[in-house]
């Protein structure tokens, strides 16, 4: 098997036709692609690729990236670092080349190597190496720039390696990217932050290295789009206790609260909030009482929105109400904040009839995250909550509920059912359901689902009601639910298959 590889990278070099080369390469990704993995690899062990390298320097874009598909079948099905201990040379000069997929090789190559412990000391010691790796992150295709970026992200998860990020030649080269575009700061501003959330002693390097305090002074920038920039950032940092706890420390969340208070004064609040409310909302997953009770402002304004009529803003508003109430803990603490969750609740019923598409979904999506509750967590007092504000929705909310599951338009249609997979997961929906006139029938009606999203959430529904308690349903439904779930969600009734045929 080796030989036939050997003569056909023999060949190429070989030739001088470009069609003739193009065919070998095809013949080879094909071959690669109908190895076992030991095969493969037995046979990338013995390969000679540079002939595959040397016509890198090729004008022809199109022939260059599909020598990078053939060399990517080879990485693919090599240990780590075999190709970049064995070509490092020409993997120095891939990182220069002018097209990105050839860039794109030899970062995976690099990031491999990064990823696998016993290859990464080797690595570490090629500091020009991953100087060039750095230096990438500012180039203008992102594609390649992500590629970097998740290298030193890699590197600096292990002591040693962050170690050699945050000093030397890594870290003049990381301040002289901060020097450049406002792109390219943001690029390295999420390494930093992605390697800060990483451990303690990563955010103890990180802010050392000065590069956390540079991001939380955007804040202060007169730039609108740059302070979202950076909250969008931040939000990862917060998002594990220790980086909560500094931010918490340099008062970067009572700074963010205060700009929450005082929106009303600022001309372009409209641009801000938004990137405000998300931030606080994934915060408060994390911690919803210490949230809610530092910064009660910034609950309040969440409310005051969801009861505006301020649609540019309404979107996040119910998102971020839908990431602070999708744990149970989050749940408890907005129950506490008394009559604000109910209003809110007749405020959803409205906008998922009346507003247009987009916000419906929006509320849709947030009021499945508001009432489900996974199976382990639930509970007499979670599951007496959730009733509660489903029934705060409207008169009859479910009613409500099914007349959109109803409607022909498949984004509303599969948002609906999502709510009820909520619903139906639970003992008091279960019992909704079983009352509600027709509701079982629809639900087992697989032709009236034309949608794949809709069968798939359909299916759920189903299979919440087949696991439900005993005397809610009688035997004969439970019986046919379960067989509806042991047909799978895209089953087709071989006789409406045939009508269909007939009718075609």
């Amino acid at each position: 098997m080796a030989e036939w590889f050997l003569t056909k990278l023999n060949r190429f070099g070989d030739l001088n036709e470009v069609q003739a080369r193009e065919e070998i390469l095809t013949e080879i990704k094909i071959k690669f692609a109908n190895l076992n993995a030991n095969e493969a690899a037995e046979i990338t062990r013995n390969l000679d690729l540079s002939r595959l390298f040397s016509q890198l320097t090729s004008n022809d874009r199109d022939f260059v990236e599909q020598i990078c598909d053939a060399l990517n079948a080879v990485l693919h099905a090599s240990e780590p670092g075999q190709i970049l201990w064995r070509y490092t040379p020409e993997i120095y000069k891939l990182l220069s080349h002018q097209l990105p997929a050839v860039k794109i090789f030899a970062l995976d190559e690099i990031h491999r190597v990064a990823s696998n412990p016993s290859t990464l000391p080797q690595l570490l010691t090629k500091v020009d190496l991953l100087n060039l790796v750095t230096d990438t992150v500012a180039d203008e295709e992102l594609s390649v720039a992500k590629r970097a970026m998740d290298v030193l992200k890699k590197i600096g998860q292990s002591t040693d390696g962050l170690k050699l990020i945050y000093s030397g030649v890594l870290l003049r080269s990381i301040a002289k990217l901060l020097a450049t575009s406002d792109i390219v700061k943001f690029r390295v501003y999420e390494v930093v932050v992605d390697i800060a959330k990483n451990s303690k002693e990563c955010l103890e390097a990180s802010v050392r290295s000065g590069f956390l305090q540079s991001l939380i002074s955007m804040l202060d920038s007169d730039d609108i789009l740059l302070q979202l920039n950076a909250l969008e950032i931040l939000r990862e940092l917060a998002l594990s206790q220790e980086g909560l706890d500094y931010l918490e420390q340099q008062e970067v969340l009572q700074q963010l609260s205060e700009k929450i208070a005082k929106a009303h004064e600022t001309p372009l609040s409209n641009l801000l909030i938004p990137g405000l409310m998300k931030f606080f909302g994934y915060v408060a997953q994390l911690c919803p009482n210490e949230i809610f009770s530092r910064y009660p402002v910034v609950i309040s304004s969440l409310f005051e929105v969801i009861e505006s009529d301020d649609q540019t803003i309404l979107a996040t508003a119910l998102d971020t109400l839908g990431y602070v109430s999708s744990t149970v803990k989050g749940k408890y603490a907005l129950q506490e904040l008394g009559n604000a969750m109910p209003s809110a609740l007749k405020k959803i019923s409205e906008i998922i009839q009346k507003m247009p598409t987009e916000l419906r979904l929006r509320g849709l999506n947030s009021l499945t995250r508001i009432l489900y509750v996974e199976k382990s967590e639930q509970d007499n007092r979670i599951v007496s909550l959730t009733k509660s504000w489903f029934d705060a929705l409207c008169e009859e909310p479910l009613k409500l509920i099914v007349s959109l599951c109803k409607q022909p338009f498949a984004d509303i249609r599969q948002a609906s059912l999502d709510v009820l997979v909520a619903v139906a997961s639970q003992e008091w929906g279960q019992e909704y359901i079983s009352t509600h006139p027709g509701l079982v029938e629809f639900l087992l009606d697989r032709n009236v689902e034309s949608f794949k999203e809709c069968r798939e959430s359909k299916f759920a529904i189903v299979k919440a009601l087949s696991e439900s308690v005993p005397n809610i349903f009688d035997a004969q439904t439970i019986q046919k639910f379960k067989k509806f779930v042991s047909e799978g969600p895209y089953y087709v009734d071989a006789i409406t298959e045939i009508a269909f045929e007939g009718a075609s």
